[in-house]
């Protein structure tokens, strides 16, 4: 899943972690502006003309800590650290910081930005040593290649898109028309009387945005405008150039999450008044759900029937929310899960259990992860065309032989039998093949094909396979069987696997299982990889909601969800 937000804030990282604690392997990426000028990036700036990097920076190191419990402290000074230097000895004595950092290798940016002429106008007072060496960098390297290297440095992801490499600068018109000429003004403005209207750019708009950015946004699965001060990290980047109309475009689920607590910069603005603020610019809110914090200030949780708004306490740290619960909230709304279901029904293969569980240990693990958080949800119920022995075999490497504590009830057998245990409880028998057709087409190919069919049972016939085939095998067999020999019964031949031709009841599907469990009127949420074709196509349509997940992962990740609801105590 790919999953893009929208801000620059320190919510982003948090927000990160999160999702991926509870999806691991899932595709995160922001998307912010560099329009800061304030304090030691506004000096970085105007020596190097470049953009800002205070938010690229703060964004790499709150990750870095949040994913190491004992991050380096060398590291951290660098990053995090302000110092006063002496006036025309600021070069010597950062580069000694850098040697005892054991960051030597940095020294070089430091030595040709104080080799800048402009860099002699300014007193280096409270200032980043992590700014100028990054600002520098990006004058000399450009702003990816800097960004990728420092991320390759900390080991984490490179996550940080930038919106544009414009280099402008970011001001503001109040309601009364007064102008914040500067963005570190700006952030600091606390005026309810007379609150920021709209803001604009200072300087030569030539590129326009990132075409990584709009990629991204057209090709995400959900997108996060997150947390974050407002008029100068999450409004810019949507406004700027229109950005906000690929979010419009975009398919993608979108879901927008309002401050916990009022930031100087919007102080007085209440929850309906970023509604409309957002409308005006032209975002389409119709396509968002919005969710907002009970446990915020009262006025960031107002009441809205024009849209729809999600209320849920997520908690309130020093204006932060709980990133598990944060998280956990974001996702529920992507997978419709705040609905309530009488039953989720899940496929079995690289849905619950990989494929190639045999060759990936890995995959091994996470199936098997899977399996014992199945248990735990008890409404769950696993459909599957696979024979009996086949999921017998899988399962019993968690449960053993007689299955004991594995109480999820599954359908195997061209999902014609329903076992709890290793006891059948129900046999769909309409759906049988008569053993007098399965011995003459037996024969059959057996004499002009010179094919050996197989089936899953002696007692009861559902499906005979005929394996393995080439692609060619496989198309002519298909061709000939439904053309002729099958063409006045009541089978049908279909592909199955990639070296497969399986011969079903014409009525055999899935829906038959829906319709065995008397779901008709009932809520009911399918979870598959296949959800929109095959085989799991008909009862995802008939069910209440489905949910296409890409791999094993994915599943385990929504298993972690719904056991949350719906896990036994």
């Amino acid at each position: 899943m790919k999953i893009t937000v929208l801000s620059g804030g320190s919510g982003n990282d948090r927000l990160i972690v999160g999702l991926k604690n509870i999806y691991k392997n899932c595709d995160v990426k922001v998307i912010t502006n560099m329009y800061d000028s304030g304090k030691s990036t506004g000096i970085c700036r105007k020596v190097t003309d470049t953009l800002g990097v205070s938010d690229v920076r703060k964004n790499h190191s709150r990750m870095y800590k949040a994913l190491n419990e004992n991050p380096n402290h060398k590291i951290l000074e660098f990053y995090d650290g302000r110092f006063d230097f002496t006036k025309n000895k600021e070069k010597q004595e950062i580069i000694s910081l850098l040697e005892k950092w054991d960051m030597s290798e940095f020294s070089c940016y430091v030595s040709r930005f104080f080799s800048r002429n402009s860099a002699s106008l300014y007193d280096y007072k409270d200032f980043n040593v992590a700014n100028i060496v990054y600002s520098e960098m990006y004058a000399e390297e450009g702003y990816e290649c800097t960004n990728k290297f420092f991320c390759d440095y900390l080991g984490i992801d490179d996550f940080v898109i930038i919106n544009s490499f414009d280099n402008v600068y970011l001001k503001a018109r109040t309601e009364k028309g007064y102008i914040i000429e500067d963005e570190g003004d700006l952030v600091n403005y606390k005026n309810s009387e007379d609150k920021i209207l709209e803001i604009f750019y200072e300087g030569n708009i030539r590129d326009g945005n990132n075409i990584k950015a709009e990629s991204r946004i057209l090709e995400s699965d959900l997108i996060i405008i997150s947390t974050g001060t407002f008029w100068s990290s999450i409004y810019p980047t949507l406004h700027f150039e229109n950005f906000y109309k690929y979010i419009n475009k975009s398919k993608a689920k979108k879901i927008w999450a309002i401050n916990n607590e009022e930031d100087k910069d919007a102080f007085g603005v209440s929850s309906n008044d970023f509604i409309d603020i957002f409308s005006r610019l032209g975002l389409n809110l119709n396509d968002f759900t919005i969710l907002e914090n009970l446990d915020s200030i009262d006025s960031l949780h107002e009441r809205n029937d024009n849209y729809n708004i999600v209320y849920k306490s997520m908690g309130n740290y020093n204006g932060k929310h709980d990133a598990d619960i944060f998280a956990r909230e974001i996702l529920n709304i992507y997978y419709n899960l705040n609905e309530t279901y009488d039953k989720i029904i899940f496929d079995f293969d690289d849905t619950l259990w990989s494929r190639d569980y045999k060759s990936n240990k890995e995959h091994l693990e996470v199936s098997i992860d899977n399996i014992k958080k199945l248990t735990k949800i008890s409404i769950s119920e696993i459909v599957s065309a696979n024979t009996y022995y086949s999921l017998f075999n899988k399962i019993s490497n968690v449960y053993g032989t007689d299955l004991d504590g594995f109480n999820v009830p599954f359908w195997a057998d061209s999902n014609c039998r329903r076992f709890i245990g290793t006891k059948c409880t129900k046999v769909l028998d309409n759906l049988k093949i008569d053993n007098s057709f399965y011995l003459k087409l037996k024969s059959i190919l057996e004499k002009e094909f010179y094919l050996s069919p197989s089936i899953d049972n002696n007692d009861i016939i559902f499906n005979i396979k005929i394996k393995p085939l080439n692609n060619l095998e496989r198309k002519l067999l298909l061709t000939i069987l439904n053309s002729i020999y099958l063409l006045d019964t009541d089978y049908v031949a279909i592909s199955a696997g990639s070296t497969t031709v399986d011969i079903i009841h014409k009525n055999n599907s899935k829906v038959e299982v829906y319709k065995a469990l008397g779901l008709d009127n009932k809520k009911v949420l399918y979870v598959g990889d296949e959800v929109d074709y095959g085989n799991d196509k008909k009862i995802a349509e008939n069910c209440t909601n489905s949910i296409c997940v890409s791999n094993i992962e994915e599943t385990n990740a929504l298993l972690t969800l719904i056991g949350d609801r719906y896990g036994k105590s």
